[in-house]
């Protein structure tokens, strides 16, 4: 990749209170918070090379890249891997078909279940936006030595394994439940000062 050669000017993102992740006093405290910033700074050119250049949004490559690493799945599975919901998947898949990248087959034995796969143009165009995917994700991971990077890996594996076990775990009471109006449905009803 081309070496950087503009320093944008800083943002409020740039800089903040010291982080203190064992003993959260506020939000700059929280590591959902501090990945959230990393995924959306570092997510931005990575939106611009996938709609910019090959005409995708980011959460359709996430698809794309997630069926040619796994290969055929239902769109169920594939919700839970790319971390959105049932139906926001079953939208993005309708329009990876309708563009040619993705193609949706009934399972013989129950017609009522569909697996989805890559087609030879999704595949394709995978083929030509990893490389420079990874080449963004080299020069985030640029700042840290080797040994930082085995580091990283090994605690993203056991916090991804931990907010598994604790999203099963169901350690809140409540219930998300977006589709009959969620949090809009509860403020709306609220009455108004």
């Amino acid at each position: 990749m081309a070496e950087l050669k503009r320093q944008t000017r800083l943002s409020p993102a740039d800089e903040g209170p010291p982080m203190d992740l064992s003993h959260p006093k506020s939000i700059f405290d929280l590591v959902n918070y501090q990945l959230h910033l990393v995924e959306f700074f570092s997510g931005l050119n990575i939106t611009r090379l996938c709609e910019g250049v090959f005409g995708i949004t980011r959460q359709e490559w996430r698809h794309i890249a997630l069926l040619a690493g796994m290969g055929e799945m239902t769109p169920s599975e594939l919700a839970l891997r790319s971390g959105l919901d049932r139906s926001r998947t079953s939208k993005m898949l309708m329009q990876l078909v309708e563009k040619g990248l993705v193609e949706r087959h009934a399972y013989a034995s129950d017609r009522r279940r569909a697996a989805v796969k890559l087609t030879p143009e999704g595949a394709r165009l995978y083929e030509q936006v990893f490389p420079r995917v990874a080449e963004l994700n080299k020069a985030l991971l640029a700042v840290l030595p080797e040994q930082d990077v085995r580091t990283l890996e090994r605690v993203l594996d056991v916090l991804r394994r931990r907010a598994i076990s604790l999203s099963r775990a169901k350690l809140v009471e409540g219930v998300a439940d977006r589709r009959s109006g969620g949090s809009r449905k509860r403020w709306a009803a609220r009455p108004h000062s």
